[in-house]
């Protein structure tokens, strides 16, 4: 999804994209690299897009290529992308797990960062899925079952930001978007009817004023899946500390397996680097995927100042 021309659209108003095309004698396309381009410290720079998990490349492979083959096809296609990548003071991209072979970016002079994700890419046996659970999961499943209730509310867009902004806020930090941007990229996947938002909120409707809202309980967690007809992923979640012993957000995780489940699609958790969420994510039996992140200074100052700015 991040590919797509409608997603960068929405997440990349205060920069500008582009795409490098590979293309064969036709023209018809071989490969494709969309970039984010912006500007920090005064310096152009490339970087992920925000609330985008992957960019990199993307390479249409013919059929029934051999295995040599294929890597003839991925270098020739690489290359091509990256001789068309504009100058920047600094290049950084996720790349999706997917992309497995990052070579040619080596031989151009970049760097690579081993980061990893989560993924479940076959929810189709709940029940064997929850017998490997972890038994500290199960009991936080209960316990949060005790305390909340989890709904579908689509049109809660702000209200999932401001639980996100008390994640960050807890960590006396600020999310690195705007709530602006999550609305925009919220409208577009709603458009296409490719996402969903869950909200946990307390069984104890007495404590609904916390919210304004008299009909439901106050809300403890919630989460933002973006998916497409095959994978989904989780965009965004948060949560309110002072619910942190509902143990909501892991429910939340659930519910969102419970739905990709319904609809044959896998599941990436989406992270996370941090020792507390990876902690959790790998309680649910989540297989652990790595993925590239390639980086490239102009000079060697900046390479320096890349390491400072990409270390906080």
């Amino acid at each position: 999804m991040p590919m797509q021309p409608w997603w960068l659209d929405a997440v990349c108003a205060d920069g500008e994209w582009d795409v490098c095309l590979a293309t064969d004698g036709g023209g018809k396309i071989l490969g494709a690299m969309p970039f984010y381009k912006t500007r920090r410290f005064g310096l152009s720079v490339i970087q992920q897009p925000p609330l985008t998990s992957y960019a990199g490349p993307w390479l249409n492979y013919p059929q029934n290529l051999k295995p040599h083959k294929r890597l003839d096809f991925e270098k020739k296609v690489l290359d091509d992308l990256i001789r068309q990548l504009p100058r920047a003071a600094f290049f950084q991209q996720n790349f999706h797990p997917d992309v497995q072979n990052w070579l040619p970016f080596h031989w151009a002079g970049f760097r690579q960062t081993t980061r990893y994700t989560y993924l479940i890419n076959d929810l189709s046996d709940l029940e064997k899925i929850k017998a490997g659970f972890k038994n500290t999961l199960r009991t936080d499943l209960k316990k949060a079952a005790q305390a909340i209730e989890i709904f579908q509310e689509n049109d809660a867009a702000e209200l999932l930001f401001r639980l996100h902004e008390m994640s960050f806020f807890r960590k006396n930090r600020r999310p690195p978007y705007s709530f602006e941007t999550f609305q925009c990229l919220c409208s577009a996947l709603a458009e296409r009817r490719q996402s969903a938002v869950f909200i946990a909120r307390d069984k104890n409707k007495s404590v609904a004023h916390l919210e304004g809202v008299p009909h439901l309980g106050a809300p403890h967690a919630g989460l933002c899946l973006a998916f497409d007809e095959r994978r989904a992923a989780v965009l965004l979640t948060g949560a309110n500390p002072t619910f942190k012993s509902s143990c909501a957000a892991w429910a939340l995780f659930w519910k969102a397996m419970e739905f990709c489940s319904e609809r044959g699609l896998s599941l990436d958790f989406e992270g996370s680097m941090e020792h507390e969420i990876e902690r959790g994510f790998r309680a649910f039996g989540a297989q652990l995927a790595p993925y590239h992140q390639v980086w490239k200074a102009g000079n060697r100052p900046l390479k320096w100042l890349f390491r400072i700015v990409k270390g906080r």
